[in-house]
């Protein structure tokens, strides 16, 4: 006997009925359905295939009545074979209006039985197929003028959308069904025809054109500074006068923009921004980490969700700030977000999840945004009932506790944005009311974890526990980094995959190709774990590891054009590019930071190279409209001008150098050195080539005392220290820090190289 029953209107065969229900079967007694169509003893009423698919937020709409099947060959063909359109969902776990759309359409039964007679429905997770997700919402943008998720289209057996659409209200999405379908039995020829008009344009976008690469001006970077000026919100910080999102490839540019140029409005402008967020309501100030956006301008209410590319991306943004400004908010911020991550959003393996949810469940049960993080007057006081009375009043109304709630939940923690309060004096509160919402029912966590996201995430500890020096984050990355390796590199076809679930119930697991992002995105984060471990743990690994990844990304990624595809296969319309960078750096952007700095690590100049033809394919676009890629721009900056921070390496890598400005009794500039090389002391060489001496300008400092050099040199010397190592302390004179070095191996010395740091 079936233990599930059909799907309204669906015909499907009973021997992949038998499939499924051995699948959900298989997830055993503690496996709890994601529906409200339940039949006796709490089992799901309805089956489709998406109980096989790895991705867990395709497994959520796994009991729908509506027969959905996951994206691929199979399915358009069956299309096809059936003459029937395709009706696309693409959405996400965390994402509000998707749950939406389910509750009063996909988990309906009228619904389901139109969907399932008259159409073949396709669920995609855009967190898993971004590429496929890029030509779809490109469509509705350009069909609609405006486009987000859910996103709901409707095409040809092929692939090509003929129409689209967002959200639609359980009667709204009857009635576009209906037409739809009509349209499809009666007017064949003009949705064909609509079909191919919005496939070329949508293929026409990001193509490669036909312009020979040219190269990037300087007036472009000055262009995205001007740009950024008159988006930038004055009052309330940003680059929004409605909604506000972090931008942190805006905010990253702009420091970088500070350390080459001295542009002082471009710090004034990521300085107000990031001290907006460390003390709005984005900040989850109570458990730490980032929410993703907010709803209205001065920060203070925000969409809930958390994304862990959100969490990588700002924490290093704070990052780079405090080493700037040696702000304390700023560090805290970042460390802050950095216990998040490990306390609440790490697997076992050590891997990263993806994302919290917006939604959670209320007292009375029922699914509101915000409920988990949101705080009534009587909340707060209970929560603070162990503080003595004056210190409980105090972090409610330094919280903002007693000023009028933006939402029905209560209200949401925030500081006043011109307010530096005692966090030492908060920190107890903070974490009384921490503790007190934990015994909540917490947001449904997204545990995919993918490997593009955790590079960020990876990338961010690796420069926090270089800043901050701190070893735990090092091997929490370092622990990640292995995890991610182990599961999701294959060597022998020297390929990545994006994500794996070898959990996936109904089978043996699944596997995702990875992307050009997940490629170049982890490779970035190998990187800074060897920038972060040194010779001595391991660096050489990590090194080796991002080089693989690079060269496996231009083999299967890479055109003659310079430019790089999305994903190794095409898709539906063809070749997938990115147009811009956007809540995350396109692969192409972090693509060419690899290989500029990869180039500066002595890989050879075919990384460095490559990315020049990359940037230089870009630049017409770039030139036209710069801010669609501040990512690329700092990337080419890095390729032509090296790098800018407090970190820095030279030599083709054999010296690392940290200038440590805040968080020591005084300022010092820290060297690392690979095994067998040295800094030049003067001298001349056994070839009689004249050695440099070590030159610091803007700061007084006593170099330590030179050690003679027992053989290879005719008078020379060499500074050497244990392991390789040594801190030089500063006496800063200037804004500009000046060093000139040159560094020698065994058998040669290089060129003579410069480093310069602003000091703000």
């Amino acid at each position: 006997m079936a233990m599930t029953e059909t799907p309204p209107g669906s015909d499907r065969d009973a021997g992949l009925t038998a499939a499924l229900e051995a699948a959900y079967g298989a997830l055993g007694d503690g496996y709890r359905p994601r529906t409200h169509l339940l039949g006796p003893g709490g089992r799901a009423r309805f089956v489709n295939r998406l109980i096989r698919e790895p991705s867990p937020y395709l497994r959520q709409h796994a009991h729908n009545p509506v027969d959905w099947r996951p994206w691929g060959t199979e399915t358009l063909a069956e299309a096809a074979a059936l003459d029937r359109p395709v009706f696309l969902s693409v959405g996400y776990a965390t994402c509000h209006w998707c749950h939406v759309m389910e509750e009063e359409s996909f988990d309906d039964e009228e619904v389901a039985a139109v969907l399932n007679a008259r159409f073949v429905p396709v669920k995609l997770d855009r967190e898993e197929r971004p590429d496929l997700d890029q030509i779809y919402i490109t469509a509705t943008q350009l069909q609609q003028g405006h486009a987000g998720w859910p996103n709901s289209v409707w095409l040809l057996p092929d692939g090509r959308p003929f129409h689209t659409g967002t959200y639609f209200p359980k009667p709204q999405f009857l009635r576009m069904l209906e037409a739809v379908r009509r349209a499809w039995d009666e007017s064949r020829d003009k949705v064909e025809g609509v079909a191919d008009e919005i496939a070329r344009a949508v293929a026409s976008l990001g193509a490669p054109g036909g312009r020979p690469p040219v190269p990037l001006g300087d007036g472009v970077q000055a262009a995205l500074s001007a740009q950024l000026a008159q988006m930038y919100n004055a009052e309330e910080g940003g680059f929004s006068q409605v909604q506000q999102f972090p931008q942190e490839g805006f905010l990253l540019w702009l420091l970088d923009h500070w350390r080459r140029t001295d542009d002082a409005a471009a710090l004034g402008v990521a300085s107000h921004t990031l001290s907006a967020i460390a003390a709005g309501g984005i900040h989850d100030h109570a458990g730490g980490g980032f929410h993703r956006y907010t709803v209205d301008p001065n920060w203070r209410t925000p969409h809930f969700e958390k994304m862990l590319y959100n969490q990588g991306q700002l924490a290093r943004a704070f990052v780079e700030g405090w080493e700037v400004t040696g702000e304390p908010a700023w560090r805290r911020a970042a460390e802050r977000c950095f216990a998040y991550v490990l306390r609440d959003m790490t697997a076992p393996s050590g891997a990263f999840y993806a994302a919290e949810d917006a939604d959670s469940l209320d007292a009375a049960g029922r699914r509101e945004e915000g409920a988990f993080y949101a705080f009534t007057p009587e909340e707060m006081r209970a929560a603070l009932a162990g503080l003595p009375a004056a210190e409980r009043d105090w972090a409610i109304r330094t919280l903002g506790g007693e000023e009028a709630p933006t939402i029905e939940a209560g209200a949401v923690l925030h500081l006043a944005p011109d307010d530096t309060p005692d966090f030492a004096r908060l920190e107890p509160a903070l974490e009384a009311l921490r503790r007190y919402r934990e015994a909540r029912p917490r947001p449904v966590r997204d545990d995919k974890v993918i490997a593009g996201w955790n590079g960020l995430m990876i990338r961010a500890l690796a420069e926090g526990a270089e800043a901050f020096e701190a070893a735990d984050l090092a091997s929490a990355a370092a622990r990640a980094g292995e995890s991610l390796w182990s599961a999701l590199w294959d060597g022998q076809r020297r390929r990545l995959s994006r994500l794996v679930d070898d959990a996936a119930p109904g089978g043996e697991g699944g596997r995702v190709e990875g992307l050009l992002e997940d490629y170049a995105w982890l490779g970035l984060g190998y990187l800074a774990l060897a920038d972060a471990s040194g010779p001595a743990r391991g660096g050489a690994r990590w090194r080796d590891r991002a080089v693989a990844l690079a060269e496996a990304a231009i083999d299967a990624f890479g055109e003659a054009s310079g430019r790089f595809r999305m994903a190794e296969a095409p898709g539906p319309l063809g070749p997938v590019y990115e147009s811009q960078d956007g809540a995350t750096p396109a692969g192409e952007s972090a693509m060419a930071e690899l290989l500029a700095r990869l180039g500066h690590r002595g890989t050879g100049p075919g990384m460095a190279a490559r990315g020049r033809a990359l940037v230089s394919a870009l630049a017409g676009m770039l030139a036209q409209m710069p801010a669609i890629r501040p990512d690329l721009l700092a990337a080419a900056r890095i390729l032509e001008e090296g790098e800018s921070g407090a970190r820095r390496s030279l030599g083709d890598g054999s010296l690392r150098l940290r200038l440590a400005r805040h968080g020591a009794p005084a300022p010092r500039l820290h060297f690392r050195l690979a095994p067998g090389w040295h800094i030049a002391a003067g001298g001349e060489a056994d070839t009689g080539m004249a050695l440099a001496t070590p030159r610091l300008e803007g700061a007084a400092a006593t170099w330590p005392a030179p050690t003679r050099l027992a053989a290879g040199y005719a008078g020379g010397s060499e500074i050497a220290a244990h392991d390789g190592a040594f801190s030089l302390p500063l006496a800063p004179e200037e804004r500009v820090l000046t060093l000139t070095v040159q560094v020698c191996g065994e058998a040669l010395c290089l060129e003579r190289e410069t480093a310069r740091w602003r000091l703000g």
